[in-house]
């Protein structure tokens, strides 16, 4: 009873505090709520893991050449062609091909094609599951995209069956949406840990080469026989509060483009029979006007959350004045510093002609494309996965620091231009093995300037 009587005058005091302060207080709970409503909606990228192929599948520029030239189905004209595209190709010595692309002739069968697939999924999952002391059983949301091939059962299925994720593991498997699936698929999990808390998803974004070898002699067919080589990614995301400490990046900005309304836009990269009926995948000439234009849009929206508003304001101000002082309309328009917004860009590796063609658009320096430029050296054209080597590159060559950002930028056939921006939020350790760990010290290497084939 004593105690009681201690303790009233602080209970009225407190409720006097609260009676005349409703409006502080609701402000106050409001305020808690809507940050841990923040919370619960932000996407950390706890780490990721690149595909690195054993070395006796390597494919020097000089063993393509012999290889193309031997093949009975390639006449002199075509296998000309290839060689000539490879050696401008910005690809080097170290690029892999699957086992039945070594083959005379190349193992096209769904035997080989599997094998290659298996070989990439089996091996990043199990790396990074390892690294990051995961049990399969944690994993809630399981991706795969790969564009070319969908099998039955899915590869998201082969993999649950592999390595054994528990029977109530939501899984998608995304075909046919070209090199930018991989931020189609962090689009995706984004969309589900609005919905699903406390989840893990598990990202595989890779590509079958060997099933998509093209064996006729149309040129635009025939690039991609000389681009795209065999790779994968694995990554890793979480919305649970406790891994925050423990992950790279956290996802800032995302933003899809996609110009299929436009018949050039559409056509500009095509899976189709050519005039003999043979299957290949057609890359448009325009390929880089399209990407230009698709890559304006997915800016200007980019833009609006990214750039400082100084930046914006500069912009705003030029087109103004330009409608309005006739005379400022012969200069170009004001061009955005994209290093005021990004400390980092990786673009897609699809070809050294788009990566220059990006380039110049964004005023970027050579350093600022340094990471794709030696992922296509290094690794090809991996498809959706490109983006993670270069992201790979960078971390390797301990570029990148707490509290900087990193643009990556991925197109394919659609045609779409996809963006995705992340924070870095802690101290990335440069002893972390990668893809790149033991060749980094080689690289940045010189790559002969573009030249029209």
């Amino acid at each position: 009873m004593d105690i009681f009587m201690l303790e009233q005058p602080y209970m009225a005091k407190i409720l006097i505090f609260l009676t005349h302060h409703k409006l502080l207080v609701a402000t106050a709970i409001f305020a808690a709520l809507l940050y841990l409503h923040r919370i619960s909606k932000r996407v950390y990228l706890i780490d990721f893991m690149c595909y690195r192929a054993p070395h006796s599948l390597r494919v020097p520029t000089s063993s393509f050449i012999e290889h193309v030239a031997r093949l009975e189905k390639f006449d002199g004209e075509a296998a000309k062609f290839l060689t000539k595209v490879i050696e401008r190709s910005g690809l080097g010595s170290e690029t892999c091909l699957p086992n039945g692309s070594h083959l005379f002739p190349e193992g096209q069968t769904l035997n080989y094609t599997m094998e290659e697939v298996k070989m990439v999924l089996f091996s990043i999952v199990q790396n990074l599951l390892s690294k990051q002391k995961i049990n399969p059983k944690s994993i809630d949301i399981l991706i795969t995209n790969c564009s070319l091939i969908c099998p039955s059962p899915s590869l998201s299925s082969m993999i649950i069956n592999k390595f054994g994720f528990r029977s109530n593991i939501k899984s998608y498997s995304l075909s046919g949406m070209g090199c930018s699936a991989g931020i189609l698929s962090i689009s995706l999990a984004r969309d589900l840990l609005k919905v699903h808390k406390n989840s893990l998803v598990l990202i595989l974004s890779t590509e079958s080469v060997c099933s998509n070898i093209y064996k006729g002699k149309n040129k635009s067919m025939l690039l991609a026989n000389c681009l795209f080589r065999m790779g994968g990614a694995a990554v890793l995301l979480s919305n649970r509060r406790k891994d925050r400490d423990k992950a790279k990046y956290e996802l800032k900005h995302l933003v899809r483009t996609h110009h299929g309304f436009k018949d050039s836009s559409y056509n500009c990269v095509m899976q189709e029979p050519d005039d003999e009926d043979i299957t290949g995948v057609t890359l448009s000439r325009s390929i880089i006007q399209v990407a230009g234009e698709a890559l304006k849009t997915n800016v200007t929206t980019l833009a609006v959350s990214t750039f400082p508003y100084s930046e914006l304001m500069r912009f705003g101000l030029s087109v103004l004045w330009k409608k309005i002082w006739p005379p400022a309309r012969k200069r170009g328009p004001y061009q955005l510093d994209f290093k005021k917004a990004f400390d980092h860009f990786c673009i897609h590796a699809a070809g050294k002609a788009v990566i220059q063609g990006i380039k110049e658009k964004l005023n970027l320096k050579d350093r600022d494309v340094e990471a794709s430029k030696m992922t296509l050296h290094r690794f090809g054209n991996t498809s959706s996965s490109s983006i993670w080597y270069s992201l790979g590159y960078l971390e390797a060559k301990g570029r990148v620091k707490r509290g900087q950002r990193v643009w990556q930028i991925a197109f394919g056939s659609g045609f779409k231009c996809n963006s995705a921006v992340w924070k870095c939020i802690s101290k990335l350790k440069l002893k972390d093995s990668n893809a790149w760990s033991d060749c980094i010290h080689k690289y940045p290497v010189e790559v002969p300037a573009v030249v029209d084939h």
